[in-house]
């Protein structure tokens, strides 16, 4: 299903270009989430703030779209954010949506699909990846966990939040989306080299969504 590469980052790209620049958009209609996902979020960077010796200093928020993660989670911890994104639009909708004082803490900015990112070593305190996994092939997603555990400080964490199947994964053909299950993506993070430190679930969502499970890396 992920033979054609192009074809693929090119069909979910074209999906979230059509996707409204608002917060209701970015959650795909479950906007009224926002509030409990933040909240939970928080709950499991403190834990990492609070065993792991976790440094503040800059947080690279991946999918960033609008900067609904940025704004209401990453800078109450953060001194700096840099936002990731494959749409220039919503990226460009950054700055109204967060408002001129916090927007200036956002100290870069990348329009690029994940699969063509290439961070910087040694510099991110936390890596944010929150539901866009869901976007790469296991190939693309072992090699960008690897790139990102090198551009970690030392303690600093890859932090993934995103939907599990209860097995084996689950296609979406019109967002060029696969769901995996938590045993399928322990073993990627394994095959990367990485060591899973933390995880829990997310609680509070409907019970007709996914499960949503954090995963602490480094």
């Amino acid at each position: 299903c992920m033979s054609d590469r192009v074809t693929w980052y090119g069909k979910s790209h074209d999906y979230w270009s059509h996707v409204p620049s608002t917060v209701d958009g970015m959650l795909g209609g479950y906007g009224s989430l926002t509030h409990a996902d933040l909240c939970s979020s928080a709950q499991f960077l403190a834990k990492l703030c609070n065993t792991g010796g976790l440094g503040t200093e800059l947080a690279l928020d991946c999918g960033a779209g609008i900067g609904r993660v940025t704004q209401g989670l990453l800078l109450n911890i953060f001194d700096r954010v840099e936002m990731l994104d494959t749409c220039q639009e919503h990226l460009d909708s950054a700055c109204d949506y967060m408002g001129n004082e916090l927007f200036a803490r956002v100290s870069a900015q990348y329009c690029c699909g994940l699969e063509d990112f290439q961070p910087s070593p040694d510099t991110y305190h936390v890596v944010w990846i929150q539901w866009v996994i869901i976007y790469l092939s296991d190939y693309d997603f072992i090699d960008l966990l690897a790139r990102f555990k090198a551009s970690l400080k030392k303690d600093g964490y890859i932090v993934i939040k995103d939907n599990v199947t209860k097995a084996g994964c689950e296609l979406d053909a019109d967002d060029s989306s696969v769901t995996r299950s938590d045993n399928q993506l322990k073993l990627i993070f394994k095959k990367a080299g990485l060591e899973l430190v933390e995880e829990s679930f997310q609680k509070g969502f409907p019970r007709e969504l996914y499960k949503v499970k954090y995963y602490a890396l480094r």
